[in-house]
């Protein structure tokens, strides 16, 4: 068998070379918690227990600059899922039309207090109203919502850039079962400020 002619193998190196940047581009996209913290961004470190983020009554209040990567190392300590979504409206009316989705899915199931079934499809119909109804302000969407989970006594790392100053506000939506209230409800919630 005769070795591949030059003009071949050159052409084999440029395929395995195109492979080897695809690859490092979706490894970039797969896996963004990958990305390097560099001295420009602004690293936050967020706790989330069962009451709150941080400490319990407490609520983050974060500046950064327009254009700023922040940069979120998010430890769930809790023993419930926890999450981080972060929105550009009022939060008392955002926390009204979050509880407005929970209680039109807890109409649709009876029982859903006392049935873990029926609980599980109350809360798969919560969230589906949550994030299509586009009154709630969430930065991002529907393209690319800064909508982030961690589940209990796992980290994740994940960063964002707001470029439009103003006051942005943080919580989580998820649900306590034990007494059907959205977390931002019992106090999960904090502040960003993004200067010019």
């Amino acid at each position: 068998m005769a070795a591949p002619k030059k003009g071949a193998l050159w052409i084999v190196i440029a395929i395995v070379i195109a492979v080897a940047l695809t690859a490092t581009v979706m490894d970039v996209v797969v896996f963004p918690m990958l990305k390097p913290t560099q001295s420009a961004d602004l690293p936050k470190h967020l706790m989330t227990f069962d009451v709150g983020y941080d400490a319990p009554n407490f609520n983050p209040d974060w500046t950064a600059k327009a254009g700023q990567v922040i940069v979120v190392t998010m430890n769930n300590s809790g023993t419930m899922a926890h999450e981080f979504l972060l929105f550009d409206g009022d939060r008392a009316t955002i926390l009204k039309s979050a509880k407005a989705a929970l209680a039109l899915a807890e109409s649709h199931h009876n029982g859903y207090q006392n049935d873990e079934a029926i609980g599980n499809l109350t809360v798969d119909e919560y969230t589906e109203y949550h994030d299509s109804w586009t009154n709630l302000s969430r930065v991002g969407c529907p393209d690319s919502c800064v909508d982030h989970d961690v589940d209990p006594g796992n980290t994740f790392l994940f960063w964002f850039v707001i470029n439009t100053p103003g006051t942005y506000f943080f919580a989580c939506h998820q649900v306590d079962r034990t007494d059907w209230k959205i977390h931002q409800d019992k106090g999960m919630w904090g502040t960003l400020t993004v200067t010019a």
